[in-house]
């Protein structure tokens, strides 16, 4: 039963009666095939899955998989049927049952659910490619009203899903660009005029609250899910940043009144159905709530430490990647000219890796330029020197803030002070080098852990240890790669980059292991529970072989 029916069981017969609506057609998998390209694709291939593990069964079992005529495809996916009738009365939701939106994030959600199998890795990957389709497909749209419109679908799939194995254990860095993506096509809707787009105001202030409920469902990954995922930013709206003698300005002063928004779109829901026949009826996600949902706001003027932020022109246009990769280069320049830096710690400082850099670097890597927003030093980039111009700004507002003697008096002070900084700065860089270099010594000279011993943390919490001791002061990858033997650098990149188990065999597993095993004893901190569990279940701890077949082992 749907939430939308389960609100309404215990009226009258009468009043049931009177809302009884025609039901509405789905999409057919041949509209699907013209009209949404992108999603198709996947669909075809969770149809295929579906075929194979057909295959794969016993003869005394019925596995026969009702096939659509005209594309040759499954028509039910993991027991979810996509022949299904849509609910046709979504009651006051401003998203019509017979809408192309709600048709639409009804199959989304209905393929979010076909994608479940069980494998958390596995089903975080097939989330990522049908959302990431959608997005596509909604893009395609040139009418904005019909894209807000998708837009509303996809978000109320994502909420109704709760997308947990995406969140869980998805890849961070895609999820971010997925989450951000959306986010801006919601941003750029909502800075124009709803009526002169022909969106009606109740939608309008329906997406509005939607997007508030995927915002805090973000914002509460790591609680939901644990230290190791991560939290995500869904800056969805644009609310000016206002002077700093003024008080910020109300959330009503941008025409949205958020919780008119959803008394209006809310209402009394009931849990979400395991096979929903609308997207669109009354909220009942796993995470987050139904109230009033909190706007995001730019809280200082260091906006590109925002996770939703995005570089752009003096004309307000993102920043193109060659414009990017051109200011890189010469600020590298720059910095090699009057010596206060090298190619190789700026590098360094924004976290990259050299072979990603020279990618980037390389215009001729990407046919479309745009293609390189997908590497890592695109972004990284752009907040260095965003950071570097901010820095230079302020440097500047100091230096032309006094006037007469007092401003010759300040500079006089300024460049002692930059004279003795730039000589304390080395040592002082020095000084974090030395305490991390010691600090490394202490723990290798723990003698309790044996090389020998049983792996009992899997390659994912082990891939966590090391990201975060890399955030410690004066650490770096070319010191860590010390403290593990000298091990090489290439064999420390596969295993981060790896998926699950799949670096097992690499030999960073084990010498990190062993590193991480000896800076617990050294710091006295208990064993943590899924430590504990690992060792009951498994004594003989987690295998370092590959087996013949490219599939992980675990040996006993």
């Amino acid at each position: 039963m749907s939430s939308a029916a389960a609100a309404t069981t215990s009226a009258p017969p009468a009043a049931a009666a009177a809302k009884t609506a025609p039901e509405v057609p789905p999409i057919s998998l041949s509209t699907l095939k013209v009209r949404y390209p992108n999603l198709f694709q996947t669909y075809c291939n969770l149809s295929s899955r579906q075929l194979e593990t057909d295959d794969l069964m016993p003869d005394n079992m019925d596995t026969t998989t009702p096939i659509d005529a005209a594309t040759g495809l499954a028509t039910k996916i993991m027991f979810v049927d996509f022949t299904e009738t849509l609910d046709g009365d979504n009651g006051n939701c401003p998203v019509k049952a017979d809408s192309d939106g709600n048709k639409f994030g009804t199959f989304l959600l209905k393929l979010l659910a076909a994608s479940e199998s069980g494998s958390v890795g596995g089903d975080a990957c097939r989330f990522f490619d049908a959302l990431y389709a959608a997005y596509q497909d909604i893009t395609a749209f040139t009418s904005t009203a019909s894209k807000f419109e998708h837009l509303i679908g996809w978000i109320m799939a994502v909420c109704r899903n709760g997308i947990g194995a995406l969140l869980e254990r998805g890849d961070p860095d895609r999820n971010r660009l997925l989450f951000k993506y959306i986010a801006e096509e919601f941003k750029k809707i909502f800075k124009q005029d709803a009526a002169a787009l022909g969106i009606d105001s109740g939608l309008h202030q329906f997406a509005v609250t939607w997007c508030g409920h995927l915002q805090t469902m973000l914002r509460n990954v790591k609680k939901e899910y644990g230290e190791y995922a991560e939290n995500y930013t869904f800056n969805y709206i644009y609310k000016p940043r206002p002077k700093k003698a003024a008080p910020a300005p109300p959330v009503a002063s941008l025409g949205v009144n958020v919780a008119a928004a959803a008394a209006a779109a809310v209402g009394k829901a009931g849990p979400p159905s395991p096979s929903p026949t609308s997207v669109a009826h009354a909220p009942g996600m796993k995470q987050g709530g139904t109230g009033q949902p909190k706007i995001a706001e730019d809280e200082d003027d260091k906006a590109w430490e925002e996770e939703g932020w995005v570089p752009r022109t003096k004309g307000g246009k993102q920043k193109s990647p060659n414009v990017i990769r051109g200011e890189l280069q010469r600020y590298i320049d720059k910095c090699k000219a009057n010596r206060t830096s090298t190619q190789t710690a700026i590098i360094e400082k924004m976290g990259v890796n050299n072979n990603t850099y020279r990618r980037f670097m390389n215009p001729k890597t990407y046919k479309d330029q745009w293609s390189a927003l997908q590497n890592g030093t695109y972004w990284a980039a752009a907040k260095l020197l965003e950071e570097v111009k901010y820095t230079e700004e302020n440097a500047k507002k100091k230096s032309s803030s006094a006037g007469g003697s007092a401003k010759r008096k300040a500079a006089a002070t300024t460049s002692s002070s930059t004279t003795c900084a730039a000589t304390a700065a080395p040592a002082s860089k020095k000084s974090k080098k030395d305490q991390a270099i010691e600090l490394v010594n202490r723990i290798n000279a723990v003698e309790d852990v044996s090389y020998d011993c049983a792996i009992y943390d899997s390659c994912p919490v082990v891939v966590a240890k090391i990201k975060e001791f890399l955030n410690r002061d004066g650490v770096t990858k070319a010191l860590l790669l010390k403290a593990f033997g000298d091990i090489n650098s290439n064999s420390l990149g596969r295993f981060l980059s790896g998926k699950q188990q799949d670096q097992c065999g690499n030999i960073t597993y084990k010498k990190a292991y062993v590193f991480f095993e000896k800076l617990r004893i050294m710091e006295g901190k208990a064993k943590s529970k899924k430590r504990l569990s690992n060792e009951a279940q498994n004594p003989q701890g987690y295998s370092t072989v590959k087996d013949r077949g490219c599939r992980w082992v675990v040996s006993f």
